[in-house]
This record gives structure tokens, sequence and C-alpha cells, in this order.
């Protein structure tokens, strides 16, 4: 059929209105790269996302906050998603070109190939500890450190038919799901590969408040954690390269603020954490105001 939709977008959102337009646009100026839907999955958002997303002919799968966790919405998004393949795009990436698209989904002719995932660059002068680790993780021509993203990255929906995004999760906001989503096709059979020529710009600046809450919970649920991570590609590293890195890029605020004293504050989060998980006492660092759905 001329006008069959083979490809799913999906993205998540919440009140991300700048953020989603600047990505619709992206996806509408990509070459060679057509038959396609959008597939919304918005967590109530309250500013002008959903009218943007009407706008560029979204569908829109709404849900409530509270529901949200990084596996639930990409089961949700698969499961509403019409195409053959499903495209997971971070509402906060940034294509950087017009071939991005293209040239992640032009994999799927070899019917052996069950995942394709892009390259990640950080974005210039925005987070230079992030920008160290991206670096590492996603390399330009070297195996990559995590075997799959869903930042930038396409399946099969056959593959996510028979297996799924596992919501048994330690907590509501820990990743790795698309991770090990992919130990499992692989055992399958199926190929999942990385593909540098497909970039995309993606950095973060998450507030300390939400690191806290991320090394409480960690330590809170830490043999569940251990057992979900058992199979999750980690960044490892020496912390003296980073820091030779911020003074040669002369960012002597992160070193000291983000670095160092939100380093201290962080371990003392975590021991928060054992406490709590040792004498069941609830402690600070339990919820977090601020949900963040991008990543």
């Amino acid at each position: 059929m001329k006008n069959k939709i083979i490809t799913s977008i999906v993205i998540r959102t919440h009140n991300h209105e700048k953020l989603l337009e600047r990505l619709l646009k992206k996806i509408k100026s990509q070459k060679k790269f057509k038959d396609y839907e959008i597939v919304l999955v918005d967590s109530s958002s309250k500013d002008n996302t959903l009218n943007l997303a009407k706008k560029y002919g979204c569908r829109i799968i709404n849900i409530a906050p509270k529901d949200f966790s990084h596996a639930y919405t990409f089961n949700l998004g698969a499961k509403k998603a019409k195409g053959e393949i499903i495209f997971y795009v971070s509402v906060d990436v940034i294509p950087k070109n017009n071939l991005w698209a293209h040239n992640l989904i032009k994999h799927f002719k070899n019917k052996k190939i069950g995942g394709v995932f892009s390259r990640q660059i950080p974005i210039p002068n925005f987070n230079t500890i992030e920008e160290f680790k991206m670096k590492k993780m996603f390399p330009e021509k070297e195996i990559p450190v995590v075997p799959f993203s869903n930042a930038s990255g396409a399946l099969r929906k056959s593959i996510w038919k028979k297996i799924k995004y596992d919501e048994k999760i330690p907590f509501q906001y820990i990743g790795g799901e698309d991770q090990q989503l992919i130990i499992e096709g692989k055992k399958r059979g199926y190929k999942f590969i990385y593909e540098p020529t497909s970039i995309v710009y993606h950095s973060h600046k998450y507030l300390l408040k939400y690191k806290l809450h991320l090394a409480y919970m960690i330590e809170k649920n830490k043999q569940k954690v251990k057992k979900w991570n058992k199979n999750v590609g980690i960044l490892s590293y020496n912390k003296k390269d980073l820091v030779k890195y911020l003074i040669l890029k002369r960012k002597f605020k992160e070193l000291i603020f983000d670095l160092i004293i939100g380093g201290i504050l962080i371990r003392i989060a975590g021991f928060f954490g054992k406490i709590n998980r040792v004498l069941k006492i609830s402690l600070p660092f339990n919820s977090i105001k601020k949900i963040y759905h991008s990543s």
C-alpha cells in the first residue's frame, strides 16, 4: 500500500512543549524517511505540549503521572503503535542531521536485525561531566558500553510482542529496561546493532534533588537493583581522568559543586537509603516532586 505505515515513532512527554516542537520539526525535516506515524505517551501535561502534538498530527495516549515508569510507557507506546518498527525517541534528543532516521531504519531490510540504536553525543557546553561520560559510552568507531538505548533506538514490533519490557522494576525511575529486553531478544537469535552514523545530541542537567533521590532509592532497594543491573551496561572509568578533563576544560564550578560537594551529598543520601533498608525507618529522599520522563 502506498500510504502504509511501517514505522511508529514513540515519544514520551510531560510538560515538554519546547523540546517537543524542536524534535517534531527535526523529524519532519528527515530525508529518505516516510510512511511513519508519531505516537505520544503524555503524562498529563499542563502546558502547550498536547496542542503541539495535535498540530503535528501525533496520536496521543494519556496517562496519570503516578503511573509513569520507563518500562510501562515503552510497553504502552508499542501496544498502541501501528507500525512494524517501533522507533523510540526521547523528547530531549536533537537529531544531528536529516539522515538520522534513515541511517537507523535502513537496517531492518535484513530480517535478522531485531533492533538498531543511534550514537549519542553531548550537547556542547551543556554538562561537562556528562560530556566526559557520553564520549566514552557512545564512541564513534569502537563498541559502545551499552548494548541498546531507547533514547534513539528502534525495534521490530514482532520482538516486542514476544518479550515486552519488564515492568517489575526495583523502583519507578530506574533505567536499563531497554537493555533487559535486548538480552531476551538475543536469546531468540536476533541481532541488535549500533549505528554510529545515526547521531543525536543528548545531554541532561539533573537537579541535585533528583540525584539524591536516585542514590537513596538505589541503596534502599540494593538487592533488587543488584539483580536488575546484572546484565546492564554500566560505564566504569577512573575518576582521576574525569577530574583532569574538568580541569582541562576549565570547569572549576562543576568540579567543586557537582563532583566534590555533590558527590558527598549523594553518599549521604545513599547512607539514608541503607538505614531505611536495614531498619525500615521512613527518611528523607523517599519521594521526588519533579518527574523526569525524557531520558
